[in-house]
C-alpha cells in the first residue's frame, strides 16, 4: 500500500510509472507490505486463467518468489516501474523504504528482482 502521495504519468522507462508528488526525504516509508492492497492468487488458479487475464497479472502485478503467489497490487503501485539504480529499497518485511531523497515529479522506481520470480521477467 502506498503512503506517499503520488501521481500516474508518462514515464521514459516504460509507458506510465508512478512518480513522487512530494518530497520524500531518504528512510521514508514509502510502500507497506499489506495484503489487503493486493489481489492474491496461488499458482494453481493463476494457470488456469485465460490468457489475458494471465497477462495482466504478468503486466501489472507480479509472481512473489518467496511465497510463489501471484499478486496483483489493487493501488497506483502497480506502476511503479524496474530500475537497475532505483529510488527505494526494501527491508527485511517486504516493505519499500527510500533508499535517497526523492524529488517532486521523480519517477519512484524498485528493482523487481528483490522479490519476483526472475524466470516470468526475462528483462531482469
Amino acid at each position: 500500500m502506498l503512503l506517499i502521495k503520488h501521481k500516474i504519468n508518462l514515464s521514459p522507462i516504460a509507458g506510465v510509472g508512478l512518480f513522487a508528488d512530494e518530497f520524500v526525504p531518504k528512510g521514508t516509508l514509502v510502500w507497506q507490505n499489506n495484503t489487503d492492497s493486493e489481489l492474491i492468487l496461488p499458482m494453481a488458479i493463476f494457470e488456469n486463467m485465460s490468457p489475458y487475464m494471465k497477462d495482466t497479472f504478468k503486466h501489472y502485478g507480479y509472481h512473489d518468489k518467496q511465497t510463489t503467489e501471484w499478486k496483483l497490487p489493487l493501488d497506483n503501485s502497480r506502476f511503479m516501474n524496474h530500475s537497475d539504480a532505483p529510488n527505494l529499497m526494501q527491508d527485511e518485511q517486504g516493505n519499500s523504504i527510500a533508499s535517497k531523497d526523492i524529488m517532486i515529479g521523480e519517477e519512484i522506481c524498485c528493482d523487481y528482482s528483490g522479490f519476483v520470480d526472475v524466470k516470468d521477467y526475462p528483462f531482469l
